[in-house]
């Protein structure tokens, strides 16, 4: 107990010495003002990460590192407060997340702060070490937690549960993220030489090679024609299938973009990866909403809105795409299943009258098939758990619509 409280002081006094020491002249956002991604990113000046500053942050890192090996996300590690990083301290059992960059941008600090470091002189042998050491014990992580479909999931442990977080999950390019980390690591160059043996960086090469398998055998299919991808995807059957309350099983225009993006970047790329670019790039020109674009205005309110505008020669897509054909009936049907197993209750207060909706009637009542192909939006908010995965073909400036229950 003396040892812990030892280390917290130690830690405490870092961030003081992190946040009361001048920052480098630069045009660069100050770095309170700074999100903890673009500074793992590289976004600050080059010679700041190998300041005696960036090198307190990254003992930081190392020291909220989660015991299996990886990090949580949305934590701001060069501006935590000290009840923040007390709370980390106390939750370093718990699961490892790799959503929103967690773990991946944790890794990309260290080796960037590493290396830096060792071109101008700034670090000892020996905490350069501790830097790899940190490195390699998330990278086994990664490595580890690779599901035997080649995909990850949000969290390490995972829950078990038959929860979404299990599933694969291209949500926010969280695969795409993993599979850049193996890249750079078994290409070996740049913040990552040296940082792993040969044996190492031969099985992220493996593990890489079978992400991409795993990327090709979920690309859905769209009546006989591949198409694009899901959110989220079962491990088995590799079909589309759901996530938090609104993100439905659909084609999700965002994520597919992204891993076209990626499939793009791969160097001698197989028949399949070309095929699988080319076929998605086909579906999403013939399901674009042509001469489209978004524009930020403000709205009666006097508050910042945006809306859909008339634009020539722009096109748009849907966050969320309905399903459609044979694989529309099978993923609903499977869904329906799911969430039957969870057999949850949401309730609502409507005129002073309370209402109870089962999560898979939300989901059976409102799917509409005709809707095939159109964006279809859905709700996660605590006032509107009647909504919970429920489908929406309308939105908050269109008129109305009654469900079954009689609320709109």
């Amino acid at each position: 107990m003396m040892q812990m409280m030892k280390k917290i002081e130690f830690i405490v006094c870092i961030l003081y010495s992190v946040f009361c020491t001048p920052f480098f002249a630069s045009e660069q956002k100050p770095l309170e003002k700074m999100k903890w991604g673009n500074v793992c990113s590289g976004k600050m000046p080059t010679e700041w990460y190998a300041s005696e500053k960036a090198q307190q942050i990254a003992e930081v890192v190392m020291t909220v590192q989660k015991v299996n090996g990886g990090w949580y996300k949305n934590s701001q590690m060069h501006k935590l407060t000290e009840d923040e990083l007390l709370d980390l301290m106390r939750k370093k059992r718990d699961h490892s997340c790799l959503d929103n960059y967690a773990t991946t941008q944790e890794m990309r600090y260290l080796a960037h702060v590493r290396a830096i470091s060792l071109q101008q002189g700034t670090i000892s042998p020996e905490d350069a070490e501790r830097y790899r050491q940190s490195f390699l014990k998330a990278l086994n992580m990664i490595l580890e937690c690779q599901k035997g479909c080649g995909g990850w999931s949000q969290y390490w442990p995972l829950t078990g549960k038959g929860s979404y977080q299990d599933y694969i999950t291209f949500n926010d390019d969280l695969m795409t993220n993993v599979m850049l980390m193996l890249r750079d690591v078994y290409e070996n160059e740049g913040d990552f030489r040296d940082l792993t043996d040969e044996a190492t960086r031969e099985r992220c090469r493996k593990a890489f090679d079978r992400g991409v398998d795993c990327i090709l055998r979920c690309q859905i299919d769209d009546e006989g024609v591949k198409s694009v991808w899901c959110a989220q995807h079962d491990t088995t059957n590799f079909l589309p299938t759901e996530g938090r309350p609104h993100e439905l099983p659909t084609f999700c225009g965002q994520e597919s973009a992204a891993l076209v993006e990626f499939l793009m970047s791969i160097e001698n790329p197989s028949k399949p990866v070309q095929e699988a670019v080319i076929a998605a790039c086909d579906w999403l020109d013939k399901h674009k909403i042509g001469n489209k674009a978004t524009e930020r205005y403000k709205n009666a309110n006097g508050e910042d809105d945006v809306r859909v505008v008339d634009q020539p020669g722009n096109a748009l897509w849907g966050r969320f795409i309905q399903l459609g054909g044979k694989t529309a009936k099978k993923t609903q049907k499977l869904f329906i299943k799911h969430l039957e197993a969870r057999n949850k209750t949401r309730n609502v207060v409507y005129n002073g009258k309370e209402y109870k909706y089962m999560e898979a009637d939300n989901a059976r009542e409102s799917y509409d098939p005709s809707k095939a192909y159109q964006p279809v939006y859905a709700i996660y908010k605590d006032t509107l758990q009647n909504l919970y995965y429920r489908y929406l073909y309308n939105y908050e400036d269109t008129p109305p619509v009654t469900d079954w229950q009689g609320v709109p």
